[in-house]
């Protein structure tokens, strides 16, 4: 099942950016005085900014989305990094395609900081942020996006992600879906997606694009 080209989300799938998250997000309710209901604010992961501020905020949802910019701007440094094994992957990969890119609901400026910060972009040709899309994810819109970058049909295209909305991404895209278990969803909420792939580690990722190694669900 060799294919031409693969997408991947950014934040819980490339990128270990949910410590992150989770810092700016617990700051600034704190400060705001909203209750912090543990692990429900982590579940908007995926979704835009914006979209997870208004579920929390309610009419003050653009205080909450300006505090949270600021606050994470003074440490995403310090926090921002790749998980193991990232790098070297889209090295052995790289060979096998004819391009990978990302598709995520980040801001540009924050997805394209964390990505040179980290040296991502040595393996990435396009990237797809919020700014470029009508309507993000779960919608198709961004993986469309993501293939028309690359002038690839659906069937060329693999998508590699995290959570539920880039598992719905994909499939409304139609192309080959896979889940990677160490970002925000667990194994068992990713089959309740329904992705074509779960994989637990780098190299299990591997097999899927090689076309071997990981049984299709």
């Amino acid at each position: 099942m060799l294919k031409n080209y693969v997408l991947f989300d950014l934040d819980g799938t490339l990128l270990d950016s949910l410590p992150l998250i989770e810092a700016s997000f617990y700051h600034v309710f704190k400060q705001m005085s909203i209750p912090w209901d543990e692990g429900a604010v982590m579940k908007t992961v995926g979704l835009p900014l914006r979209d997870a501020c208004r579920q929390f905020g309610g009419e003050r949802w653009r205080e909450l989305f300006d505090s949270y910019i600021s606050y994470q701007l003074t440490i995403h440094d310090q926090y921002i990094k790749v998980y193991p094994g990232t790098l070297e992957t889209l090295a052995e990969i790289r060979p096998l395609l004819k391009g990978m890119g990302v598709v995520t609901s980040k801001r540009r400026p924050m997805a394209e900081r964390g990505i040179a910060m980290t040296g991502l972009g040595v393996y990435l040709e396009h990237l797809v942020t919020l700014e470029d899309v009508e309507k993000p994810k779960p919608h198709g819109e961004p993986v469309l996006k993501g293939l028309g970058k690359f002038g690839a049909s659906p069937e060329q295209v693999v998508f590699v992600g995290d959570s539920y909305y880039d598992m719905e991404s994909g499939r409304n895209a139609g192309v080959i879906t896979v889940g990677v278990s160490w970002g925000m969803a667990s194994r068992e909420e990713l089959q309740a997606c329904g992705p074509d792939f779960i994989v637990d580690t780098w190299p299990e990722l591997v097999g899927v694009i090689k076309g071997f190694s990981v049984t299709k669900l």
